[in-house]
């Protein structure tokens, strides 16, 4: 009785995992190896495709069959489409022509720019050697403008002592003559 009922789980377990497995199975595996020319593969939602050339276009139906009428009109040499053509033709060249003198005028452009950041550096340069000189001749101004002034305070200091000398001696000889004469003055009478 006990084996029966572990026979029964062990057949019931095997049976669900059989059954998930069915469930969960993946799609097919679809590749695409040819390159050599135009064609279309049908892949439906879940199948996964393994492209082993550089390119490959994926589209929807609608865009599919649209493209696909298209490439059959152009098979067949419908006029209004050929007329279509060349138009799309002219206007492709006119636009190549307007980016190539674009782009002449571009380069004719970047090399003014470029010859104007290099005179600019230049002048930069230049403009950076005279200030660096003007600043040296500035310091070497100052100092002598602070050895003049140095000794413009010596010479005051010196004058000044001259000029109390003199007051000194002047002050000394007036008093000699003002003695000298009051004694002149006492003999005399």
């Amino acid at each position: 009785m006990q084996t029966n009922k572990t026979l029964r789980r062990l057949l019931l377990f095997s049976f669900s995992i059989l059954l998930c497995s069915l469930c969960y199975a993946q799609s097919t595996t679809d590749a695409g190896n040819d390159s050599t020319g135009l064609h279309a593969y049908a892949i439906s939602r879940g199948n996964m495709l393994t492209i082993n050339y550089d390119t490959a276009y994926i589209l929807n139906g609608m865009t599919f069959k649209l493209l696909q009428g298209t490439y059959k009109k152009v098979q067949s040499g419908n006029p209004e489409l050929k007329s279509l053509l060349d138009t799309y033709d002219v206007i492709y060249k006119t636009q190549d022509s307007l980016i190539r003198s674009k782009e002449f005028y571009y380069q004719q452009l970047k090399g003014s720019f470029d010859s104007l950041v290099d005179n600019t550096t230049s002048f930069v340069k230049r403009t950076d050697t005279n200030i660096t000189a003007i600043n040296v001749s500035l310091s070497t101004a100052t100092n002598e403008l602070n050895n003049v002034k140095s000794l413009l305070d010596d010479s005051l200091q010196r004058l000044k002592q001259e000029n109390r000398q003199k007051f000194k001696i002047a002050i000394g000889a007036f008093t000699v003559g003002l003695g000298a004469a009051a004694v002149v003055f006492l003999v005399t009478k």
